[in-house]
């Protein structure tokens, strides 16, 4: 018995320590959309769709929702994953954010600047924008 509680009393002060300091709501709030941006395009950069899928699931957020705030090396996550070749996560993204979203950060006519219309992620957006 006296092993389990050392046990339980190391294991809570090392989840004490681990504990950030005390910090204002609107500070911890940025820190941990820094956080999520951050987990977003790294999901993105890697082609990753499922766990993209299961960190929306997890956190109870749709892609739609957030969409609009998320930039990844100044590029929406469309962008993103058209200049890192990662069409499946793109193609979701495509699918999955409303499309005026899509239109109010500019990814269509992005796109259709550079000629990448031709592209899965641009077959999608052509698909959707069309009357």
């Amino acid at each position: 018995m006296f092993k389990s509680i050392t046990s339980w009393l190391a294991a809570t002060s090392a989840a004490m320590v681990l504990m950030p300091l005390s910090l204002p709501a609107s500070a911890q709030s940025y820190l941990e959309s820094e956080e999520v941006a951050l987990v977003f395009c790294a999901y993105v950069r890697d082609n990753h769709t499922v766990r993209l899928q299961r960190k929306l699931r997890d956190m109870r957020i749709r892609l739609r929702d957030v969409y609009s705030n998320i930039r990844c090396n100044d590029a929406t996550l469309i962008q993103f994953a058209v200049k890192n070749d990662a069409h499946d996560i793109g193609s979701f993204i495509a699918r999955s954010v409303h499309i005026d979203d899509i239109r109010q950060v500019g990814d269509f006519e992005w796109m259709r600047e550079r000629n990448l219309l031709e592209t899965p992620i641009g077959e999608i957006l052509a698909r959707r924008f069309q009357p």
